[in-house]
């Protein structure tokens, strides 16, 4: 028997509800479904409201609700077997044994069927003690590929090895023969020899170097990037790397600027020594790193002495900033626009 529909699922009602329980789902249902109330496709609300009223027509009468309940417990009952009955089957199926390939060709059995006795206790076995001796194992047969393909590998290991000591030395042998050392020396072979004068005179000796006093910025770099250590391009190249600042050209001048990147600051020159406004902060007296007719470089402007200013004199004229980094690189260098002259 089956049963299509669930009245008491499309009245949404327990099985056990009362007659009241059933007339108040009924009307809040048909409030809501009738359709002369519920918007949308008018088939639709016609059909539920129809579910609605045979469902409340056969569990508002006790007989037909009685006979309902009968019908859906023996559905219920009848499943229940079916589906007891599909288990069984399927329980059966699998415990059965497999038939061999050679019955499912021939259909005929080719084995026997084992018997298991019974569970019971194990019988105790006495152990097994062999009546002869082992025998020693015998030598692994000699063969002749095996030998043979041991000794190719051991020849092609000693090959690649000396190809790799060959290559090795060559590279190094390159290396030292096209190194400065022996480009000096080939140098020195190839100059001629000064002649030696006929009455020698013993070398006079050259009096010490004074120790020239550092800068105030040391680990300053110049704008070209050469540290203070390294010769200076140019006129300077064969003097001393650290020279002492030149007098400026104007004793009293004063500028004020506008980098290109938005920095403002002025400079003032009172007697060759320079003060700096760097960007609203309180004034500074900067030091002069270098000072010629061509060329002023300021520094010790911020506190991380990250920043020189270069001014330019002469055919060239101009003002940059130039900015360094922690072990004074210059990185970046940007152009001012100045009003006034302090140099």
């Amino acid at each position: 028997m089956r049963i299509d529909v669930d009245h008491y699922l499309v009245l949404g009602v327990p099985r056990t509800a009362d007659a009241a329980t059933i007339r108040a789902a009924y009307v809040a249902l048909a409030k809501r479904y009738h359709p002369d109330v519920a918007a949308g496709n008018p088939e639709l609300a016609a059909f539920n409201f129809r579910q609605i009223t045979d469902a409340y027509q056969t569990l508002s009468d006790p007989d037909a609700r009685a006979r309902y309940d009968s019908r859906v417990q023996a559905a219920l009952d009848a499943e229940r077997t079916r589906r007891e009955q599909a288990a069984a089957a399927a329980w059966a199926a699998k415990a059965a044994p497999k038939a061999t390939i050679a019955e499912k060709l021939f259909g005929k059995t080719t084995s026997k069927a084992v018997t298991r006795p019974a569970a019971g206790p194990p019988a105790r076995r006495r152990p097994f003690r062999p009546l002869l001796p082992p025998r020693p194992a015998q030598p692994t047969a000699y063969l002749p590929h095996a030998a043979a393909m041991a000794r190719r590998r051991s020849i092609m290991v000693v090959a690649i090895v000396l190809m790799t000591f060959i290559g090795v030395g060559g590279y190094l042998a390159t290396r030292a023969v096209k190194g400065p050392g022996l480009q000096v020396m080939a140098a020195e072979t190839a100059r001629p020899s000064e002649p030696k004068p006929a009455v020698e005179t013993k070398p006079q000796a050259t009096p010490k170097p004074k120790p020239v006093p550092p800068l105030n910025q040391p680990s300053q770099l110049a704008p070209w990037g050469l540290p203070p250590s390294a010769p200076l391009p140019g006129r300077t190249a064969g003097q001393a790397t650290v020279m002492a600042p030149v007098p400026a050209l104007n004793v009293d001048g004063q500028s004020v600027c506008v980098a290109d990147d938005g920095a403002k600051f002025a400079i003032v020159n009172r007697g060759g020594e320079p003060t700096v406004i760097y960007n609203g902060a309180a004034p500074v007296r900067a030091s002069v790193q270098l000072a010629d007719r061509y060329l002023v470089l300021l520094n010790n402007i911020v506190p991380s002495d990250t920043i020189i200013i270069g001014i330019k004199r002469g055919l060239e004229t101009g003002t940059y900033i130039y900015y360094a980094d922690t072990r004074g690189a210059i990185i970046e260098t940007v152009a001012a626009r100045c009003v006034g002259q302090a140099y």
